[in-house]
């Protein structure tokens, strides 16, 4: 039997009441199974950055943590880009996942999107071309992929109900564009939803974006699966074109779309339609032959750890570089170095929300400069934690004394009868979204947690908790809620739980502080985040600077943490939080080779960096984060990074910021084009690093350009050479930026943009010649009267940049 032939006979026996249930999710994670019919479930997954596995809590499954998505578009390396993909596919199959929730193509519409970090780029070429070989990756390992989210989901702020106005040129020409690729180039199996609505329609229930554009106009024949809880109208979302809806159990689909279909809501053969769609879906993931409930592996793989660590260095970007001082074991070693600031030890590899996971061993920079460094100084500096730190491991307790606290769960809301449940977690962060231990059903249910915190110093403690539902809450002999108390609500855990509810608590070191957090649930979901800030050392800036006066090097490592860029909540400011803006300062007013390290996922102001004799930028690495920055900070690897995003020098100057804020729950994008290098173009305020910036180790010199015709048709193409020379002792890492300027248009474009690229590193003393092919699509416009791309004649000038602000060689060229 032909796998055509088994969809249509499973198609043919299936019930209306079964294939509604297909279409359902049957728990956060799995689609159902009809077992009558030998119909297995498919398992999803959270990426983009890793595999997260379907467990949460103490049983979550380490995993690969690659280089965050804007990390990734800082390699400008789609070959790079890809092997990463091919490391997400073995990771999905290693956890027994059948579709892997990404890659996220959303671009970078303003700074502070709490997602930043998750997307490539602001760019929609680079990022097609990114998201492109990372599709075609992780499929060639039978694992789906949902791009996501489909589409204009480019802030955090009401997220679930905002609806987006944006002109159709710019949607097709910016926003759409990378999904487009995805499909028409990767063939992508799977796009995702976003929570958003577009033009006053839920994207989950949008028939003009998943049917007319998607499916009729792209070609797309995969599944489309909503973002978890962006289904809301079962007849709707189906006669758009909404496969499956997400999570489980059934809310939208199931039951809800058998009714809609016996009330004439939703034809049977639309139903028939999305069905297919998750069939075709289970043979091509061979779901069939791959169980879903194998065990899931934690692999530990020297050679992906080096991938790992070269595309962590590839997107590492130097940004600032004064008279060498960088790097530092190149010539002009110091013989004492000073490392400062929040980040060195506590090194962030990725944002939080739900792309984050349980990581394989990481080391911070701190670690791995130590080793290499062997008289290396360290200080904090500062604290920068949004909320109050999570204590260590090795100071939870559970009831009895031993390491711990005790997690308890009860089935029902009788906490006298057996638990279902019992057992340890040295984490004061507790999650358990869409997976609960086993013997714990899916109803009302009781999770309690007991314990301790032991203190390592006296003095007044702050206490804080974060929760979700209504619980009761003791510290100590404080009570911070009582049960069945809504407490106000914060932006934590995706804006589900509490805002922090501190108290104050008089400690002794080494005498336990009693922890009672009591919470009943409807559903299994919970979060529960416990912090605890011991008294402040008021003396840690004092210490900071005073090593960095005696250091030859001062090598400061500021930036954010998984709370101040996550999921949920988009940032308010890009100022760096906490006091690390005077820390810097005053260490480099101490010290003239101060090198500052941004461990940050999305552009932060630096109104020191004139200050600075070198930045160089990281973003989340992935968990090789610490050892590529101690690689490139000492020269053992070139920075190959340049920046996939503008750093504008203020919030204000980033050209989309005015019209960042919903209005009367619409947001409109009113800077059409100009979001990025092309609102800078047009406004012509200058940034402080533009897009494309980056620095190299080594020197190199850029010869005039030349192209192969300055006259074509509007389907020829155009092949423009750059002789480019390394003129230093090292080789030269270059990306070569090929822009394309319409000189008077007939309609209104951006003035410029992005259209083809590409990276090499030249041998010291040599010369590559490299090329940049410019095709139909670099000259493309979308056309609304005849719903097509259309390419203008007239005249283009083709920019050829070392960023967006350096352009080395212009080549007038006509198209007839």
């Amino acid at each position: 039997m032909t796998v055509t032939d088994r969809i249509e006979q499973w198609l043919a026996e299936l019930t209306l009441a079964e294939k509604c249930l297909l279409l359902a999710g049957a728990t956060s994670w799995r689609t159902h199974a009809i077992d009558r019919l030998d119909i297995p479930a498919m398992k999803m997954s959270d990426g983009p950055n890793g595999v997260r596995g379907e467990f949460s809590a103490d049983d979550r499954t380490p995993s690969v943590v690659v280089p965050v998505g804007i990390s990734q578009g800082a390699t400008w390396d789609p070959d790079l880009v890809g092997q990463l993909g091919d490391l997400l596919g073995r990771e999905a199959r290693r956890k027994a996942t059948h579709v892997l929730l990404a890659p996220a193509v959303n671009l970078h519409r303003t700074p502070v999107g709490g997602r930043t970090f998750e997307y490539f780029s602001e760019d929609p070429e680079l990022t097609a071309a990114l998201a492109v070989a990372t599709v075609r990756a992780v499929q060639a390992h039978d694992v789906a992929v949902t791009v996501k989210h489909f589409a204009a989901n480019d802030t955090e702020v009401d997220r679930h109900t905002v609806d987006v106005a944006v002109d159709e040129r710019v949607l097709r020409e910016l926003y759409l564009l990378p999904f487009e690729a995805t499909v028409r180039d990767s063939g992508a199996w799977g796009v995702m939803s976003a929570y958003n609505q577009l033009g006053g329609h839920y994207c989950a229930a949008n028939r003009w974006l998943l049917t007319d554009v998607l499916r009729e106009e792209w070609g797309f024949d995969g599944m489309v699966v909503s973002d978890w809880y962006g289904a809301h109208d079962a007849a709707a979302s189906a006669r758009a074109g909404l496969s499956v809806d997400m999570p489980g159990p059934p809310r939208v689909y199931g039951p809800a779309l058998e009714a809609a279909v016996a009330d004439g809501a939703v034809e049977e053969h639309t139903v028939d339609a999305l069905v297919r769609d998750v069939l075709v879906l289970i043979e091509r993931t061979h779901a069939v032959e791959r169980s879903l409930d194998d065990p899931e592996q934690s692999v530990d793989d020297p050679d992906e750890r080096a991938l790992c660590r070269r595309a962590a260095v590839s997107g590492t970007v130097l940004a600032r570089n004064v008279d060498g001082a960088l790097p530092l074991a190149d010539g002009s070693t110091p013989t004492s170095v000073a490392l400062v600031g929040p980040n060195a030890a506590a090194t962030r590899t990725m944002g939080g929300g739900s792309s984050s996971l349980r990581s394989l061993p990481s080391r911070s920079i701190l670690e791995a400069l130590g080793e290499r460094l062997p008289g290396l100084v360290f200080e904090p500096g500062c604290t920068i934690d949004k909320h109050t730190p999570i204590p260590p491991p090795d100071r939870l307790v559970g009831p009895d004394g031993t390491p711990g606290l005790e997690l308890t769960f009860t089935n029902g809301f009788d906490t006298d009868v057996e638990p279902a449940h019992v057992s340890r977690t040295s984490e004061g962060l507790i999650r358990f979204f869409g997976s609960v231990p086993a013997g714990v059903g899916p109803g009302p249910c009781t999770l309690r947690v007991r314990g301790a915190y032991l203190p390592t110093g006296d003095g007044v403690h702050e206490v804080g908790i974060i929760v979700t539902g209504r619980p009761s809450v003791r510290v100590g002999d404080v009570v911070l809620a009582r049960g069945g108390e809504q407490l106000p609500t914060g932006s934590a855990f995706y804006g589900l739980a509490s805002e922090e509810q501190l108290a104050a608590v008089e400690c002794r070191a080494g005498e336990p502080v009693a922890i009672d957090v009591e919470l009943r649930m409807r559903e299994p979901f919970a979060g529960i985040r416990l912090g605890v800030r011991p008294p402040v050392d008021t003396d840690m800036m004092t210490r900071a600077v005073e090593a960095a006066r005696e250091a030859d090097a001062a090598v400061v490592v500021v930036g954010t943490t998984d709370e101040w860029e996550t999921e949920g909540s988009d940032r308010s400011t890009i100022d760096l939080p906490g006091e690390q803006d005077e820390l810097v300062r005053r260490v480099a007013a101490v010290n003239d080779r101060t090198i500052v390290v941004v461990n940050a996922g999305s552009p932060v102001a630096m109104p020191w960096v004139d200050d600075v004799a070198a930045v160089v930028l990281p973003f989340f690495g992935g968990m090789e984060t610490g050892d590529a920055v101690a690689e490139v900070l000492l020269g053992d690897s070139d920075p190959g990074g340049r920046l996939p995003i503008t750093f504008p020098r203020r919030l204000e100057d980033a050209p989309a910021w005015p019209h960042y804020r919903p209005v009367d729950g619409v947001q409109h994008y009113r800077e059409g084009f100009g979001i990025g290098y092309r609102g800078h173009d047009r406004s012509g305020v200058a940034p402080l690093f533009p897009f494309g910036h980056g620095l190299s180790y080594g020197d190199a010199d850029w010869a005039p350009a030349r192209a192969s015709a300055i006259q074509v048709g509007p389907d020829d193409d155009i092949t423009v050479t750059v002789p480019v020379t390394a003129t230093g002792a090292r080789h030269a890492t270059v990306v070569v930026q090929g822009y394309v300027a319409p000189v008077d248009p007939p309609v209104d474009r951006e003035p410029k943009a992005l259209r083809r690229w590409t990276k090499a590193v030249v041998p010291a003393g040599e010369t590559t010649e490299l090329e940049l092919v410019f095709d139909r699509g670099a000259f493309r416009r979308w056309d609304p009267d005849t719903a097509d791309w259309v390419v203008d004649s007239g005249f283009y000038d083709l920019l050829i940049a070392a960023s967006a602000t350096d352009i080395r060689s212009t080549l007038r060229i006509e198209v007839t």
